[in-house]
């Protein structure tokens, strides 16, 4: 297990140079959708409290750079390794760790969906990818004291938890009635025919 805060920062960052070479290597469509996505821009990410600033550059010869810095109200991406075992566990929906804060995630909508797309993707294929499965190894086995031992199932098998929208909403919300709007409408004794 990783012990500082710098030591694991440079750790992280190695997992996430490995993950975009594999994802090079690999090419097809999820390599041109990282592209797409991440090129020339940076985000502030936090894993387990480890703050890392990654920037990525260079299109299709991306490369990342990192800063070992940044302030929790930089951090454009939160979550902590539990999480990402239930996700690769098939336990939890990507979807359903954000609608339950389990991962923090701020940008717009079109980047927000473009990231769920590229998450979706590497999911998919880390079911497959033995290199992907080796990487996912070495961070549940080393980035905290409670690996799981357990490789990237395919999302065909995963069962997703249903109903955390409405789970998160209030109860004294729920409890409101609402009369249905049926525009203005005239009593059925007073129809008349022309």
């Amino acid at each position: 297990m990783t012990n500082t805060i710098t030591e694991r920062q440079k750790q992280l960052a190695k997992w996430l140079r490995s993950l975009i070479e594999t994802l090079r290597l690999q090419g097809g469509e999820t390599w041109k959708n990282l592209v797409h996505i991440v090129s020339e821009k940076t985000a502030t990410i936090a894993i387990d409290g480890t703050i890392l600033q990654v920037s990525a550059q260079g299109g299709d010869r991306l490369q990342l750079n990192f800063e070992y810095s940044g302030t929790p109200n930089s951090i454009d991406f939160s979550s902590d390794a539990h999480t990402f075992r239930d996700i690769v566990a098939g336990k939890l929906t990507v979807d359903g760790a954000l609608a339950s804060g389990r991962i923090y995630a701020r940008n717009n909508l079109d980047e927000l969906l473009g990231i769920y797309e590229l998450v979706t993707r590497i999911l998919a294929d880390g079911a497959t990818n033995h290199q992907l499965q080796k990487l996912w190894m070495e961070f549940d086995q080393s980035w905290s004291a409670f690996p799981t031992g357990n490789l990237p199932s395919p999302l065909e098998t995963q069962k997703p938890t249903y109903n955390y929208l409405i789970n998160n909403v209030p109860e004294d919300v729920l409890a409101i009635e609402v009369e249905p709007y049926l525009g203005q409408q005239t009593p059925t004794n007073q129809i008349t025919d022309n």
